[in-house]
């Protein structure tokens, strides 16, 4: 007998497997996932950022998580230790070491849930000239 799902709300799926049926929920299969960045995607900040802040839809585990940021040339800015906010697990904060000259950047992160699950991406943002 071939295998059917049929969702029944509120995140809960049933799986009919034979004479089986099984319930899970959507959250066991969740992955990080971006929200929300400081600096912004596409943003021209007048100042450099002293830190890269990323929100997430869920606690991220700050040892396994992090970014690299690099200017136009592709040269790596050196960063600090990644950590989350003591009162917001589900923002990733890395401190930005030195200051950022005029020009283009690139923010490459990785990022850990509370489940294991590893999810990466990147947006660019500039600092005015």
């Amino acid at each position: 007998m071939s295998e059917r799902e049929e969702y029944l709300g509120d995140g809960l799926y049933a799986s009919f497997d034979g004479y089986q049926i099984r319930l899970f929920g959507r959250a066991a299969y969740a992955h990080p996932e971006f929200q929300s960045a400081e600096p912004a995607p596409g943003a021209a900040t007048t100042a450099s950022p002293k830190q890269i802040r990323i929100t997430f839809n869920e606690n991220v585990i700050p040892q396994m998580s992090g970014v690299e940021v690099k200017d136009q040339t592709g040269k790596i800015i050196p960063t600090g230790k990644a950590a989350t906010d003591p009162a917001n697990k589900k923002l990733l904060v890395v401190p930005v070491n030195e200051q950022l000259s005029p020009g283009d950047y690139r923010v490459e992160w990785h990022a850990v849930s509370d489940d294991t699950h590893r999810v990466k991406g990147s947006f660019s943002f500039s600092v005015a000239r």
